[in-house]
């Protein structure tokens, strides 16, 4: 037997599907979502306005949700989208549900279905402001992260020469992101300049 059917025999153990059904299924229905397919590790759904998926990773255990509008499939978000968006408190707890045994799969499948009960109405109405909003979300997250991965050997290289007093080098490196410094790396460019005159 492979590693693969191995798996798959313990993801339709989990009850993963029948549980989507008993506690997701109905805050759905009542959004006029159908069930359309259902494998032991998905269940999809559709609505006039909106695709959702809730699937159930067989190597990572994650649970989460995928959804978009039917008039943007490619633009997909996830529950943590919705949440971080929504400012959830305690959101982060949810960014990741993982159940890998079938009391854990039920109560993961019905905390999602109450965040999506209590969260989730523009969201599951397929609300274009709320999409837009959510998109705008990721993508400014997206942005502040792609920056940070940019700016952080900048920001290194310049305590080092900070450090070491290359002010020269330390006026070369805060003017490659002067828009983004800290208050502290602004005292410490000015600092850097007045002392680069001087000297």
């Amino acid at each position: 037997m492979t590693h693969y059917d191995s798996n798959n025999r313990h993801m339709e153990r989990l009850g993963f599907a029948d549980a989507v059904g008993k506690y997701i299924g109905p805050v759905l229905a009542d959004r006029g979502f159908a069930c359309i397919e259902t494998t032991s590790c998905f269940v999809k759904f559709t609505s006039p306005n909106v695709s959702l998926v809730v699937f159930h990773d067989p190597f990572s255990f994650q649970i989460d949700v995928v959804y978009a509008r039917v008039d943007a499939l490619l633009q997909r978000y996830v529950l943590h989208n919705m949440l971080e968006a929504a400012f959830v408190p305690g959101h982060k707890e949810y960014a990741l549900f993982q159940a890998s045994e079938p009391d854990r799969v039920i109560a993961v499948v019905k905390t999602i279905a109450e965040l999506l009960r209590k969260y989730g109405g523009g969201v599951l109405v397929g609300d274009l402001a709320e999409y837009q909003r959510i998109g705008e979300f990721v993508r400014q997250k997206s942005e502040a992260f792609t920056k940070e991965v940019v700016q952080s050997p900048i920001r290194n290289a310049a305590e080092d020469a900070w450090q070491e007093r290359d002010f020269a080098k330390v006026i070369d490196l805060y003017k490659q992101i002067e828009a983004d410094l800290t208050k502290i790396e602004r005292k410490r460019l000015e600092y850097a300049n007045n002392h680069h005159k001087g000297s």
